[in-house]
């Protein structure tokens, strides 16, 4: 029998470009509703070496997003 183990630190996501509004999206799925997002509120995610930051959720889907803008700069910054 193979094993896998849980990545820490790593979600599942589904990314959009949207270049009509100049953004694209990450998407997560959220089953439990406002209580999976209380917990990705403030947060940012890094896809493929891109910052997105917490934009809202949708709870008639249950679903997060985070945003960035396509070529503009980042509005993320490094707490030390």
């Amino acid at each position: 029998m193979s094993s896998a183990s849980i990545a820490s630190n790593k979600i599942a996501v589904s990314h959009t470009i949207r270049t009509d509004v100049d953004r694209e999206f990450l998407t997560v799925n959220v089953p439990n509703g406002w209580d999976d997002c209380k917990k990705l509120t403030n947060k940012v995610l890094t896809y493929e070496g891109r910052d997105f930051i917490w934009s809202g959720w949708n709870s008639d889907v249950n679903q997060a997003y985070f945003v960035r803008l396509i070529n503009g700069p980042d509005k993320v910054a490094i707490i030390r």
